[in-house]
């Protein structure tokens, strides 16, 4: 006989993923992919660049909490990796650049 309280951890923990899911069919994942971007150019750019990106943002109403907060779950959420050594490279690589941004 299994343990209620884990059935109900199962269970919570499916709802998050079948809504994290629908999230990114809805428009998370390209948010996420142009946020990396967008982070990218920022830290390895002249500094120019990123002064007009954060100029944008504030133009736009955006917020660089906003965009850290994205890149920190992506990079918490990325993929079933066959080398975990890979997934977690590819974390710390992401949360430096939400941390040089």
């Amino acid at each position: 006989m299994q343990n209620p309280k884990l059935n109900e951890e199962e269970d919570q923990s499916d709802l998050e993923e079948k809504f994290y899911l629908r999230r990114l069919d809805a428009g998370l994942f390209t948010l996420q992919l142009v946020d990396y971007i967008m982070l990218d150019i920022c830290s390895s750019g002249p500094p120019s660049i990123k002064q007009r990106v954060l100029q944008i943002l504030n133009l736009r109403g955006g917020s660089i909490k906003t965009i850290r907060n994205v890149m920190r779950e992506y990079a918490g959420n990325l993929g079933d990796a066959k080398d975990e050594s890979l997934k977690e490279a590819e974390q710390q690589r992401i949360l430096q650049l939400v941390d040089r941004f």
